[in-house]
């Protein structure tokens, strides 16, 4: 009997010896490479941007959809908003079905505004959206270039002044590779009165951000959401693009997709089933495995999870007593989120580069909430901001002098940005 446990011993510790071998054979970490956009800390994750939109502006809600958009997205049939509402989607693929189309653009015709970055446009939006366009061009994917570095700009008059060209690269385990950057051919915009309206490029030539009227609000598309992800927000070049590209969006409060995020491949082929009459929901005849046992990384890990629970079953069998469950402390995500923050910004001891940035933050907001040119900052501008915002003369003008003092210096101390900011802070809680 003995003799048998320790020949049961060592086959599971071979069969676990070899599974770690093949896993771990090309120096993978516990993170995950693949680009699966949830709110994670993988590199590419979205827990940084989803954290930084969360706390964007403390004047608005932040919302989730958890459990899907026909349940938790508004109904403005029966819902009346209060404000401009913001509907975020960052994922790989995205899929709608006929019911989650016709909420997402009543959504949209009420007023208010949805953002999809991803790879490709659900299929029963394109008809609805360029069936007026001057080319069937829309009906079709996304092309893409590869390459492993993307000059990503704007192009917007407003924002021409603040922005330069953002670069991004491609990193895989830590090595940069060739990557498929998707993009709009700029020969598409046509004059037309309903055609997309440009506002980013990739690359000088090719657009890869782009609005289009529906109703009384607007879609936003965004072709390249690797641009969000969370190695790439780990520098402070890719945090300011991706402010500029939210601040096209006016203030209001932000719902959050967790839900509607496939692989494009699944997607797609969603997609096709719809566009052939079958609108079942299901995943295709292929099966749910086809997709996971195609990517080794995944096939390896249900491998590695079949292993486990026959191992587990096989001793578990042999057990006598109950196994007693260990709890984890609980953690606090908030100082983890804010421990990255401060390594992007606060921690480099930058003071001057953070006024500046939180300035560049306050024009914007000006100019989306009051609709006023930040560019000439005369007396009759203060004068109008005042009336507008019902914030003193005084207020707004010792923000503008932190300002020309920062800018015009070399150094700034930490208490001159702790100053500036109650400043600002006294105008954002106090604006109407």
């Amino acid at each position: 009997m003995q003799n048998k446990t320790i020949l049961w011993v060592l086959g599971a510790a071979v069969v676990i010896l070899s599974v770690f071998f093949f896993v771990f054979r090309d120096g993978q970490t516990r993170y995950s490479w693949r680009e699966n956009y949830e709110e994670a800390k993988n590199p590419y994750g979205t827990h940084v941007i989803h954290e930084l939109l969360k706390s964007y502006d403390p004047q608005y809600d932040f919302y989730e959809i958890s459990e899907g958009i026909i349940k938790d997205l508004p109904d403005l049939d029966s819902v009346e908003l209060s404000a401009v509402t913001n509907y975020v989607f960052i994922g790989e693929g995205m899929f709608l079905d006929t019911l989650e189309m016709d909420r997402m653009l009543r959504f949209v015709a009420g007023g208010n505004n949805a953002f999809i970055s991803s790879k490709d446009i659900p299929f029963l939006i394109k008809p609805i959206l360029f069936e007026e366009l001057c080319s069937d061009y829309w009906f079709y994917r996304y092309p893409n270039i590869s390459d492993s570095t993307a000059a990503l700009s704007f192009n917007h008059p407003s924002i021409s002044d603040t922005s330069d060209t953002y670069n991004f690269k491609y990193l895989s385990h830590n090595k940069v590779k060739n990557y498929r950057w998707h993009y709009v051919e700029s020969e598409y915009f046509c004059d037309e009165y309903y055609s997309p309206i440009a506002l980013g490029q990739l690359n000088d030539t090719l657009v890869n951000y782009f609005k289009i009227k529906y109703g009384d609000g607007h879609f936003y598309f965004h072709t390249n959401p690797i641009a969000f992800s969370n190695i790439q927000l780990l520098k402070t070049p890719a945090v300011d693009y991706a402010s500029l590209v939210f601040s096209h969006l006016p203030p209001g409060d932000i719902y959050w997709d967790r839900i509607s995020r496939l692989p494009l491949g699944i997607a797609r082929s969603l997609d096709r089933n719809n566009r052939d009459g079958n609108m079942d929901r299901g995943l295709n005849s292929e099966g749910p495995l086809s997709y996971i046992l195609s990517q080794p990384p995944l096939a390896w890990a249900w491998y590695t999870a079949l292993t486990t629970a026959a191992l587990f079953l096989i001793f578990r069998s042999r057990r006598k007593q109950r196994i007693i469950p260990v709890l984890e402390k609980n953690k606090n995500s908030s100082l983890e989120f804010i421990n990255t923050i401060g390594r992007i910004y606060y921690q480099q001891g930058d003071h001057r580069k953070i006024c500046l940035k939180k300035m560049t933050l306050f024009l914007s907001f000006i100019r989306d909430r009051y609709y006023l040119n930040t560019n000439e900052r005369d007396s009759d501008f203060f004068n109008r901001l005042a009336a507008k915002s019902e914030i003193p003369t005084s207020v707004i003008d010792q923000i503008f002098l932190y300002h020309k003092n920062i800018d015009s210096s070399n150094f700034v101390s930490e208490q001159t940005l702790i100053d500036f900011h109650l400043e600002m802070d006294k105008f954002y809680k106090n604006c109407k």
